[in-house]
């Protein structure tokens, strides 16, 4: 939260309901007015929401919890000068990134995600690790596995695949933790396995 004060963004929760322009089942995000970027998300407990500049430089960050799964949340980007900005929501599925533009007295959202990545989903039974990967825009996945001495087990990258599957057999090492390393579309997944 430094740069919230370097940029004066104010944030605001409304709890009404708003029109949505870009929008899933889950999640929508919008402009409520002027310079006031809205989102909802549904079926989340947990959301970090990041506001990026085009050279990658955050302005703003939070994490936000909910009870029930539903987060509804305002920006007002009215501090920010003309540009381009990008709202980025993480769930424990998948990170998305929204394109926000700033011109004059208003902001506009694009229509679609500029990116989606789903999150891998790992799991491990009788010393078999599994992991699963969603890859829509069939970019380049990278996959890495160290032992607890930092020992790179195996490394691949794989490309144009739309769902990837890699099963790890860890039974006979004496290492008693993995890391999981898993970079898709600009983003790294770094989840810890037990072996024992």
């Amino acid at each position: 939260m430094k740069n919230v004060m370097k940029f004066g963004l104010a944030a605001v929760l409304f709890l009404t309901a708003f029109a949505m322009n870009a929008n899933d089942a889950n999640f929508s995000v919008s402009v409520k007015s002027g310079k006031v970027v809205s989102f909802a998300i549904n079926e989340a407990k947990n959301v970090h929401v990041a506001i990026y500049s085009t050279d990658g430089t955050e302005i703003f960050n939070e994490t936000l919890k909910s009870k029930d799964g539903k987060i509804t949340r305002a920006y007002n980007l009215n501090e920010l000068p003309e540009g381009i900005y990008y709202l980025e929501t993480e769930t424990a599925a998948k990170v998305t990134r929204h394109e926000i533009t700033i011109a004059g007295a208003t902001a506009t959202v694009s229509e679609k995600t500029v990116s989606e990545v789903y999150k891998p989903v790992i799991a491990k039974k009788d010393g078999i690790v599994s992991v699963s990967i969603l890859n829509n825009e069939k970019t380049p996945v990278e996959i890495k596995l160290y032992d607890d001495s930092n020992n790179e087990v195996y490394s691949e990258t794989v490309t144009g695949e739309q769902t990837l599957s890699k099963r790890f057999d860890i039974t006979s090492s004496n290492a008693k933790n993995f890391t999981l390393v898993t970079k898709i579309n600009n983003k790294t997944f770094v989840e810890t396995i037990a072996a024992r």
